[in-house]
């Protein structure tokens, strides 16, 4: 899945979480029901994480990639001083698993996805994106495994056939060996009946 296609998904994801989440508090302040709208808008404004990260997501994709080691620094310093930001840990591990990224460690991003999975506090459309984009680490790295397993049998195959290729010029040479015996002795025997 290239970036462009990825960056599509994850843009698709927060606008159909958006429209959802627009019917729900319509419907709820229109009831009357004050409490659950207010529960609601602030779920609304929880998500406000999706809308930043795939904002973030968008631009990082484009940096130079001086900037986006810039980027990384300051967001691991922000992670340093608050290791409870749950947009920075989301910014860094997108920057950890983008495709485009030129600091990218598949495995370390697919390790903070399952961490901030696995605490239970995401709102829904905050945990739908970050379980699309630990799917995606998961993906990419049983597809690179799948990858490494074929360029081991690949360069089987080279050795193979190259142990082969060397067993055919021995023989080949024996036989031409064998033919050049066959024709001195072809020679002699035409030499002596004359």
């Amino acid at each position: 899945m290239n970036s462009k296609n990825f960056t599509m998904l994850l843009c698709s994801l927060m606008l159909a979480c958006a429209c959802s989440n627009n019917a729900i508090v319509s419907n709820a302040t229109a009831n009357g029901n004050t409490g659950k709208a207010s529960t609601i808008k602030t779920s609304a404004f929880k998500q406000n994480n999706v809308t930043e990260l795939l904002a973030f997501i968008d631009s990082y994709s484009n940096l130079t990639p001086e900037m986006q080691k810039k980027v990384f620094a300051e967001t691991n310093q922000i992670l340093a001083e608050n290791k409870n930001n749950l947009l920075s840990r989301l910014k860094l591990a997108s920057m950890l698993a983008l495709p485009t990224s030129r600091v990218r460690d598949n495995a370390k991003a697919q390790n903070l996805l399952q961490d901030i999975l696995q605490e239970n506090t995401l709102h829904p459309a905050d945990f739908a994106l970050i379980s699309l984009l630990y799917e995606y680490t998961t993906d990419y790295a049983k597809q690179s495994q799948r990858n490494r397993e074929e360029i081991k049998k690949l360069e089987s195959a080279q050795q193979k056939y190259e142990a082969l290729e060397l067993k055919n010029k021995v023989l080949e040479q024996k036989l031409n060996e064998l033919k050049n015996i066959e024709k001195t002795m072809n020679d002699r025997d035409s030499k002596s009946s004359n």
